[in-house]
């Protein structure tokens, strides 16, 4: 949750402190293009955390076999 209201801050900061133009229908498309690519980065790298979350545990010794009867 922290990390949520770190993030919510840094947001709110850095839009009180962005320099405004005078045209508001001017766009730096480079800042959004990779401001893009960084955000499609780290979805990529969640889902894939995600994805891979139960695979890295190792399994116990004493679990029985489902086939073993």
């Amino acid at each position: 949750m922290s990390q949520l209201t770190e993030l919510v801050l840094l947001t709110v900061f850095l839009a009180l402190f962005s320099r405004a133009e005078a045209n508001p229908f001017v766009y730096n498309y480079e800042a959004l293009r990779i401001g893009g690519l960084v955000f499609t980065a780290l979805l990529v790298a969640g889902g894939v955390g995600v994805l891979c979350w139960g695979q890295c545990k190792p399994k116990r010794k004493n679990d029985e076999d489902a086939s073993k009867i």
